[in-house]
């Protein structure tokens, strides 16, 4: 989940980016050779970083591993708060973001043995 509060125009058109682009990513697509048939929808990898104490980006092994996932719901709260709030164009001042993955791999035994 996350909290999403723009302060500017500018910013409220990037939340909305950004929500297009998983909504996107959700969803499977047409096939262009055979229009009966839809592709898989896009696979993300996610990891739990950490920055050392040099600066530098590394994964935290201290969680779990996830597989490679599968973006299955995207849920938009335009109203967290008891009611709406908008800016003078009608912007929402407050979004919460839901994003629903689903692992691709089943979970082994051999798989916990290598951090999943």
């Amino acid at each position: 989940n996350f909290n999403l509060a723009p302060r500017n125009e500018e910013e409220t058109m990037e939340i909305q980016r950004i929500i297009q682009l998983f909504r996107f990513h959700m969803a499977p697509e047409m096939q262009e050779t055979n229009g009966r048939y839809l592709t898989l929808p896009s696979e993300f990898d996610i990891h739990y970083m950490m920055v050392t104490k040099d600066g530098e980006g590394v994964e935290n092994d201290y969680f779990n591993r996830i597989a490679t996932c599968v973006l299955t719901d995207v849920a938009t709260n335009y109203t967290p708060g008891e009611k709406l709030r908008t800016f003078e164009d009608g912007a929402p001042t407050q979004i919460t973001l839901s994003l629903t993955f689903k692992e691709t791999e089943m979970l082994t035994k051999e798989k916990i043995n290598e951090g999943y």
